[in-house]
Formats: C-alpha cells, structure tokens, sequence
C-alpha cells in the first residue's frame, strides 16, 4: 500500500468516527472509510467511464508519435496493481472515440460484473460509421456485434442502403444483450425511423422492440435517444427522448415493455420542466440526459435542464415509478442563488446498492462548511453528499478536487460498497 493512500485511509477513518456519532444522531446511512485517486495517464481523455460495480473504468488515450495519434480505449481495475488494457479501435476513429463530454451520447457502456465493454464512439458528431464492438478485458479481444460490411462517412453520397448506426449501448443484467437506439440507412442515404433494439452479445442477432416515440413525425430522429438503462430485473427499458428541438408532444421518460414491445411515457416535458423551475426558476428545459435505474427498481435516476446555459444550469430527478411524482434532488439552498445559477449543484450521481441514498459530487458549499478533502494530498473543491431519498436530507461527507468531472451522470455505487466518482474510487459503509 502506498503512503499516500495509507494517509487517505487514516484520514477517511476520523471522517467514519465523526460520522458515525452523528449517525446516532440522524446523521448519514452510509460514509466513506476510504478513498484514492484513479490511476490515470497524462493521456487520458475528457472524461472517464465507471462499470456498474464501482470497481471498473475506462477511459480514451490519446497517444501522439512521430506526428500521428493513436487513440487507445483502455479499462482498468481500481482494485488490482495490473496495469490497464489498451486496444486501438478496429474502425476509424480519427477524431476521438468521446470527442464532446457534454453529451446524452455515450460511446461506452460496461456489463455488470466489469468485464466486457461496449462501443459504439459518436458518429452522429463525428460524421462517421462505427459499428456496435465488445471489448473482452480478460481476452483482450474485439468482436464486431453489428458488422454491416461498411467503414466510412455517414453521407447520402457514400453510405450505402443497409448501413446501421447503433447509439446507446446498455448492458442486460445477466450480460445476455446489448440494448441500444439503432437506425438503418435506406435508399438515397435517408435514415429510417430508429428503434429500440436488443442484440444479442453470443451471435449478434438483432430484435427491434419498438419504434422511438415520434418516429413517424420526423424524417430524422436518429440520437433522439438521451438515455438508456435497464430494471434490476431485466424486465423493462427506460429511455429519456429528446428530439432537436424538444417536442412537448412525445419527448420525455418512457419505458419499454421487454416481453411486449410497448411503450408507457412516465414523464412528459411539461411535468419535467415543472419540475426544473422549482431549482431553476427562470431556466426553460432544453437538454435531457441520461438515466440510471435504482436497486430496488422503485425510481429512476435522471437528468435535465440546459447544458448549453451560461452558466450551465443542469439537475438530477428522480421519478417515483409507483405514483409518477418527480423529485428534485434535495441538495442545500446557498445563499446565492438565483432563478439561473444555484450556488450548490450537481455533477455526478449514483444510487447506493439499496437503492435508499444517492452519492452526489457537487459544485460548491455553503459559507459555513468546512471541506475536509477525502485526498490529503489534493485540495477540495467539490462537495461529495450523501442524499436520504426518504427524508430528503443531504449529508456533507468530505470533498475532493475538481477532477475531470463532466457535467451529469458519470458516477457509479456497485453492490460490494465501492464507488467510482470524479476520478476517485472510494469505498463506502454502513456506520
């Protein structure tokens, strides 16, 4: 163990004494006993990937030799000495594999247990064709899931009729499929309407569930898609839809009946942004993101408001499935804030393995707290909180630096009490 990471450990463990009286007291149901930094190159890229089990990351490296840049996907164990896998893509990635962070378009997505990957890059920003590929850590591997026989640009005069374009990637619980948004390429270059599609991760078999809500209205809806996540069970897909502009009619939270295909909307624009002026009272919804689905499958974790604000003005909901009602996530009001700025907000959030806390990252504190840093060797400008779901109370844990946080969603609390969370892991526990 190193020295910095022992200091780490012995300052988290006052942090768990002081916490843990307070516990007594109606303090937090969980705290951090332990926190290190993420073993991260210098080439790393904007933004890092966190596996469902809070162990597991990956991240885009950027490598520049003799004038030219080869770009690595690489996966990593925060828990093991092992050094990371790097594999160069096999299709053309010349502007980057993640090349806006600040983006509903995610070109990575983990199985459960951590060890296959799934990428699928950004055509739609780059303007090029990548097909849906596994990367097998263990092996080392490549498979190409959803080969449609072409490697090129996305352009009527060159992208032939039978071409797919899959976005989305989401893992099944039991690693069985890949659910993704997937669009084919007819006659003249036209995208077809896109669909929610399963694919299976042994053969690559494709079974369309449904058309995207507001398909038949748009003669392009491809990356109308802002979120994909499956139940704990395995039974139901919830997707955020957010056509460009925003379309009151069908936008917002749905879900996908796996056995029948049918679609059930949980959250309309009109209620969502309802729901965004109670935060930020003067901000109009323009952007969604993604979504993570609770433990207990009992609410579903997402993200709205307007990222392309200045400043931007983002927040985490989440939607109780029993009676629809949506909650803003309850973090401390600041002094100043105002109808477009909060002085305490989000970036990152996780459910906790039961699904009855959320560990947000945040920007900001209130003038009188102290921000003990998690990483002694780093200052702390970010807030890390515990938030209660059913008492709405919010606990100051500690801070860490800024980090490479990316506005939105990108934190994970796997089921063991580790977490990854702004380029930190950390390990969480019940005082």
């Amino acid at each position: 163990m190193t020295a910095q990471r022992m200091a780490v450990i012995v300052l988290v463990a006052g942090l768990l004494i002081a916490a843990a009286g307070a516990t007594a007291q109606g303090g937090p149901a969980w705290v951090v006993t332990e926190a290190a930094p993420l073993a991260l190159p210098s080439s790393v890229g904007l933004r890092t990937f966190p596996a469902p089990d809070g162990r597991h990351y990956a991240y885009e490296s950027a490598v520049r030799l003799n004038g030219h840049i080869d770009r690595f996907l690489c996966a990593a164990d925060s828990l093991s000495a092992t050094e990371a896998l790097c594999l160069v893509p096999l299709e053309n990635v010349e502007r980057g594999l993640d090349v806006e962070a600040r983006t509903a378009f995610m070109p990575v997505s983990w199985a459960a247990d951590g060890s296959r990957l799934a990428f699928v890059g950004q055509p739609l920003l780059t303007g090029e064709d990548v097909d849906l590929w596994i990367m097998d850590v263990a092996a080392g591997t490549w498979t190409n899931l959803a080969d449609d026989g072409y490697d090129g640009p996305l352009t009527a005069a060159e992208a032939p009729p039978g071409v797919t374009l899959e976005l989305q990637p989401a893992w099944s619980p039991d690693g069985a499929f890949v659910a993704v948004e997937r669009t084919v390429i007819g006659a003249g270059g036209a995208f077809q309407p896109s669909t929610i599609s399963l694919v299976e991760t042994t053969t690559g078999a494709v079974t369309d569930l449904t058309t995207l809500p507001g398909s038949s209205q748009y003669p392009f809806d491809a990356g109308a898609t802002a979120g994909l996540t499956w139940s704990p069970d395995g039974a139901q897909l919830a997707l955020n839809v957010a056509h460009s502009p925003l379309d009151a009619a069908v936008d917002g939270v749905w879900l996908v009946d796996l056995e029948s295909g049918a679609l059930t909307q949980v959250a309309a624009l009109a209620d969502i942004q309802a729901s965004l002026s109670a935060v930020y009272p003067e901000v109009t919804l323009a952007s969604l993101g993604p979504l993570s689905w609770s433990p207990d499958g009992a609410r579903l974790l997402f993200w709205a408001g307007n990222i392309n604000a200045n400043p931007v003005a983002i927040w985490a909901f989440w939607i109780t499935l029993a009676d629809g009602s949506i909650t803003p996530l309850p973090l401390p009001a600041h002094p100043n804030d105002s109808g477009t700025r909060r002085g305490i907000w989000p970036l990152q959030a996780a459910w906790s393995p039961d699904g009855g806390s959320v560990l947000v990252a945040a920007s900001g504190k209130l003038p009188d707290e102290t921000l003990e840093s998690l990483d002694p060797a780093a200052r702390a400008r970010m807030s890390v909180r515990l938030v209660d779901v059913a008492s709405g109370q919010s606990f100051l844990l500690g801070g860490l630096p800024a980090g490479t946080a990316a506005p939105f969603y990108l934190a994970t609390w796997g089921p063991d009490g580790d977490a990854l969370l702004n380029g930190y892991h950390l390990r969480l526990a019940q005082p």
